[in-house]
C-alpha cells in the first residue's frame, strides 16, 4: 500500500507557538534531544520506514510492520482481556477516551516478538518502553485530543519522573480497518492517518530541543461503524519500572 493511500495530509495547519511546557522533575532535554536524533537518524536510513510530511515533529510510517496473521492473533489477545480505558490527566473530560484497553503480557511469544520488532525498529533499548498496550474502539468510541507526553505541574508528574522519566517515541500499530471512521488526526501537524492493518505509526513526542511538542496533540476519532483495534508502545527517557504510586492516579 502506497504513503498516499494511508495519509491524509491536511496543508496549512499550523504548530501552535505558545513555549513548550517545563521539564519533568529529573528529565534532561539534551539526552532527550540526543534521543530523538538518534531514532530519526536510523528510521531515515531504513528502507521500510517512510517520512511523513508532518508539520513541526518527527514522523514516520512503516507498512505491513505486522502480517496479518500476527493481527488476528493480537486482536484475540485485546479482546480476551480489554476494559474501560484510564487517563492520567485529572479533572479530564470524562467521555474524553471511551475506549477499551489491556496490558499485554512481554511472556507471550508473539508480544515478545512484536516488542522487540519494536524496540529495533527504533534502536531504542526495550527495557526503556513501557508494558504494550491493545486498544479497541467500537462504534461511536473515541479518545478525544490529548497528549502522550507528560507535563511538569500535573498530579501525575513526580510519579511518572521517577518510573523511567519523559516519553519519547510513540509507536503504534494498526490491527485492522474499521467499516469506518477511526483516523488517527493530529490537528496541528496537518496530518490524518487512516487505520490500515499491520501498519506502523510512530512519532517523536519532543521537539528537537528535547521539550513537550505541542504539534504532537492527536485524537483516536470516532469509529463510524464496525470495530478498531491497535497497538501503542511507549518508550521513555530512562529504565522503565511500573510504578504503583502512578497506577493509583489513573481514572
Amino acid at each position: 500500500m502506497d504513503t498516499a493511500a494511508a495519509l491524509q495530509i491536511a496543508r496549512g495547519a499550523a504548530a501552535a507557538s505558545k513555549p513548550p511546557p517545563a521539564s519533568l522533575p529529573g528529565s534532561d532535554p539534551q539526552r532527550l534531544a540526543a534521543i530523538g536524533a538518534s531514532v530519526r537518524k536510523r528510521l531515515d536510513a531504513s528502507p521500510a520506514a517512510e517520512r511523513v510530511p508532518a508539520l513541526s515533529l518527527d514522523m514516520y510510517v512503516v507498512h505491513g510492520f505486522l502480517s496479518d496473521q500476527e493481527c488476528a492473533g493480537l486482536i484475540g489477545l485485546v479482546d480476551a482481556d480489554a476494559k474501560p480505558s484510564t487517563i492520567l490527566r485529572a479533572g479530564a473530560d470524562p467521555n474524553i477516551r471511551t475506549s477499551h484497553t489491556c496490558k499485554l503480557p512481554g511472556a507471550h511469544p508473539l508480544i515478545a516478538e512484536v516488542e522487540q520488532r519494536m524496540a529495533d525498529l527504533l534502536g531504542i533499548p526495550i527495557a526503556q518502553s513501557e508494558t504494550v498496550q491493545g486498544q479497541r474502539y467500537t462504534q461511536g468510541q473515541q479518545f478525544k485530543i490529548h497528549n502522550d507526553y507528560f507535563a511538569a505541574g500535573q498530579p501525575y508528574s513526580e510519579a511518572v519522573a521517577k518510573e523511567g522519566g519523559q516519553r519519547t517515541w510513540t509507536a503504534m500499530v494498526f490491527l485492522n480497518e474499521p467499516e469506518a471512521g477511526g483516523s488517527t488526526h493530529f490537528p496541528r501537524a496537518g496530518v490524518k492517518v487512516a487505520p490500515r492493518a499491520g501498519t506502523l505509526l510512530t512519532w517523536n513526542n519532543l521537539d528537537r530541543q528535547g521539550l513537550p511538542n505541542r504539534a504532537t496533540h492527536h485524537e483516536g476519532m470516532q469509529v463510524e461503524a464496525g470495530v478498531k483495534h491497535i497497538l501503542t508502545k511507549w518508550f521513555r527517557e530512562r529504565e522503565w519500572k511500573t510504578s504503583a504510586e502512578s497506577d493509583a492516579l489513573r481514572h
